[in-house]
Formats: structure tokens, C-alpha cells, sequence
């Protein structure tokens, strides 16, 4: 009766362990609350069935058989290779459970009532730790949902986290074998090696539960850089935002530019990757970083003066001139933040932007002149989403123009003022209709 309830209590253990490493290591996501709740129920009730109908190894393996499944409702995408996660999560449990559970005994020549009532206290002692875990922990679950649901481990924690998995699961079947090979008592079988292997299992043992327990929190503090440098970013872009709107208040003309032309630019950058073009530049981190840099394009517009700045009327070619300056003063003031806070990739984008967002397709803009791809991409995108946004907006010396002119602008230009590829994005990703203008 002890050895069934034993073999109860470590398929429970492998099931619930594998659940937890599942969420809180490998950051697999899980599936909604509901249909979560229900995959437990269904989960623990078949694994019941397996360990009463086959025993305790088929009901393991059923219980990771059950997490990868789990892994793989949970995941948009590649949802089959959840199933191969159950090769290293054998590993990484077997790497925590096998030298806790077999090698004190072993090495301390206990008999089977002693290593039995040694189990149970373990057993005992884990149930308490996931007790304290459901109730006292549910402050960091919340949080560790709402912070940590989108991040996922990088190629080489990954790596990682599958070698010492296989390395743990060699390892593991190998102690198991060597110890319980006294038809799986370990009186016997301490008897049968004369504690010959004391040394090697003691020491082995002692390893693998020591490197286990350490890549789980190496990966568990890498996810905690990894919330606080979001939370960072999240600042730095909030406070970019925020320089931009004291600039924004300036210019009585344009209400709103700001936040709009982000969502312009961030439109066309995924219409553009989505078309596989300029593949070779639009990796996620520019997108981001452009989304980001993008209300910074006329941070230079803090040293124009306001008689220019909030003219009802024409400006003069002299005026005109001043006005162009807002593009070389927005490069020079970004070039002076990457300066003081040093390199930082969406400050490069942010001075890019600045700088030649008046540039033309055909070279005919300011202030430098340039052509073609000589201008940044980001600035090309920002290029149509600026004058986009200034057609369709009211100002103080005009009114806002229908879409259907606008649209017929934008289409006139490509070419000249406009990369063509830019402004075929802009109209396939449907820029000007709907949920875009006139929400902010």
C-alpha cells in the first residue's frame, strides 16, 4: 500500500512540477483561464486513468504527454513542437526529483521503511511549499501574468535549458538504475556494491540537483531583467512622448500630429514587412525602434519662434527658411541626447527622422538634398504619414482636405516627393480609413 501511494505521489509531482516549469521557466503561454482550468481537470482525471490501468511510468509519461499538448493549445504558432518539450522537461524533473529522492537514502544506507517514510516526508514537505505557494503567492502570480505573459527565453536560454535537460535525463536513468538494482530495494542494493558507487553517486547527485536548480534561476533572473528593462523602455518612450507633446503645445496647428503620424508610420512599416519588401532593414527591433522615434521627427520645432511657428497665414520665403531649420536643430538636439544617455538605437532612428523627413524621393527636399535610398527608410515612411496628416487636419490657415483628395496627393507624389514602395504600403494597409484619422 505504501509503494502504490508512493508511486501516486511522484506522478503527482512530475505532473505538477512540469506544469509549473512549463509556465514559470520556459515561459510557454497558457491557453484562457477557463479552457485552462478545464485542461487540468482532463488532464489529472486521464492520468488517473493511465496509473490505474498501467502504472506509474505510463502515467508519467502521460502527465508530460499532457503538458506538451497544454504547450501547444497555448502557443499561435508552431504549436506542434510543444510536443518536443517533453524531452528536456523529462530531464530538468528527473535532474530535481532523482537526487532528492534517491541519493540521501542511498548514501545514508537507509532501509526500505526508512526511504519510504523519507519520501513521504519529502512529499509532505513539497505539498506545504505548494501550499504556501497557491495562497501566499498570488500577488506574484498576478504579477508575474501581467508583466511576464509576453516575454518568451532567447535562443540561448533555450540551448541551454535543452542541454542540461538531456544531460539530466542521462543522468537521471543511470543513478535511478545503479541505485535500485537490487530489485529495487536499496538495502539491496547497497549490499550488492559494497557502497562502491557511494562517491560517484554522491557527488554526481549533488551536481545535477545543484546545476538544475541554477539554470532555473538563471533563467528566472534573466525574466526579471527582462520586466525591469521593458519597464525602463516603457519609461524612456513615455518621456519621449511627453518632450514631444511640450514641443506639439507649441504649434497651435497640430493637435493630435503626433500620436496619429506614429500609428501612420507603424501601419506602413508592417504593410512593408508583410510584402517581404526592404526585408533586409525592417527587422522587429527597427519597427519598434521607429515607433518609438516617431514622435520625436519635429522635436526641432522647439526653437522656432512662435510669430513663425503659429502664422495664420503663408509664410514668407524668408519665414519658410527659419521654418526648414526645424529638421537640422531636431538632428543636432537628438545627436546631443545620444551624447549624454550614449548609443542608443532608437535615438538613431529619432535623429534620422528629424533630420530628413523633408527629404525627396527625387532629391528636391531639405535640408541636405539627398535621393532615393540615400534617405533613411524611416524618414521615407515618415515622409508620407507627415504630409499625409497635415492634408487631412485643420489648420489655422486652412481646412482639412476630404481623404479621397488626400489619397489622390499622396498617389501623385510617389515617385517624386514619395518612395513608391512607401506609399504602395500606404494604401495597402489602408492608412486615412477608418479606425486611423480623427481617433486621437
Amino acid at each position: 500500500m505504501e509503494a502504490v501511494i508512493l508511486e501516486i505521489l511522484e506522478t503527482a509531482a512530475i505532473a505538477v512540477s512540469g506544469f509549473l516549469i512549463k509556465k514559470y521557466v520556459f515561459l510557454e503561454p497558457d491557453m484562457k483561464v477557463k479552457n485552462q482550468r478545464i485542461f487540468y481537470l482532463v488532464s489529472f482525471f486521464l492520468i488517473s486513468i493511465v496509473f490505474l490501468i498501467f502504472g506509474k511510468d505510463a502515467a508519467s509519461m502521460a502527465a508530460l504527454f499532457m503538458i506538451g499538448l497544454n504547450i501547444c493549445f497555448g502557443r499561435k504558432k508552431h504549436k506542434l513542437l510543444g510536443l518536443v518539450l517533453m524531452i528536456p522537461f523529462l530531464g530538468i524533473i528527473n535532474g530535481l526529483m532523482i537526487p532528492i529522492l534517491l541519493v540521501p537514502p542511498y548514501l545514508l544506507t537507509m532501509s526500505a521503511q526508512e526511504t519510504s517514510a523519507y519520501q513521504f516526508i519529502l512529499y509532505g514537505v513539497l505539498s506545504v511549499l505548494l501550499m504556501i505557494f497557491y495562497v501566499r503567492g498570488r500577488s506574484w502570480r498576478g504579477w508575474f501574468h501581467e508583466n511576464m505573459q509576453h516575454r518568451r527565453l532567447q535562443k540561448s536560454e533555450k540551448y541551454l535549458l535543452w542541454v542540461v535537460g538531456i544531460l539530466m535525463l542521462f543522468f537521471s536513468k543511470q543513478t535511478a538504475m545503479q541505485i535500485t538494482s537490487g530489485g529495487g530495494n536499496v538495502w539491496s542494493a547497497d549490499n550488492m556494491y559494497e557502497r562502491g558507487l557511494a562517491s560517484f553517486i554522491g557527488i554526481s547527485g549533488i551536481s545535477a540537483f545543484v546545476m538544475t536548480v541554477t539554470i532555473i534561476v538563471l533563467i528566472m533572473q534573466g525574466n526579471m531583467r527582462s520586466f525591469y528593462h521593458e519597464r525602463v523602455s516603457r519609461m524612456q518612450s513615455g518621456m519621449i512622448t511627453f518632450m514631444a507633446e511640450v514641443v506639439e503645445n507649441r504649434d497651435d496647428n497640430t493637435g493630435g500630429h503626433i500620436k496619429r503620424t506614429a500609428e501612420y508610420v507603424e501601419s506602413i512599416a508592417k504593410e512593408l514587412k508583410k510584402q517581404g519588401v526592404y526585408s533586409d532593414i525592417l527587422v522587429d527591433s527597427y519597427l519598434s525602434d521607429m515607433v518609438v522615434a516617431a514622435p520625436l521627427h519635429d522635436i526641432g520645432k522647439i526653437h522656432i519662434p512662435d510669430a513663425v511657428l503659429n502664422k495664420p497665414g503663408k509664410l514668407t520665403d524668408e519665414e519658410f527658411e527659419v521654418m526648414k531649420t526645424h529638421t537640422t536643430v531636431g538632428e543636432e538636439l537628438l545627436t546631443r541626447a545620444k551624447e549624454e544617455l550614449g548609443e542608443s538605437e532608437y535615438l538613431n532612428t529619432a535623429v534620422e527622422m528629424a533630420a530628413y523627413h523633408h527629404e525627396w524621393w527625387n532629391g528636391k527636399g531639405y535640408p541636405y538634398g539627398r535621393s532615393g535610398e540615400e534617405i533613411p527608410l524611416c524618414a521615407r515612411i515618415m515622409a508620407v504619414a507627415d504630409v499625409f496628416d497635415a492634408l487631412m487636419s485643420k489648420r489655422c490657415y486652412k481646412n482639412a482636405m476630404p481623404l479621397e483628395k488626400a489619397y489622390a496627393i499622396i498617389r501623385e507624389e510617389s515617385g517624386t516627393h514619395f518612395d513608391p514602395a512607401v506609399v504602395e504600403a500606404f494604401f495597402a494597409a489602408g492608412v486615412g480609413r477608418g479606425k486611423f484619422h480623427g481617433k486621437i
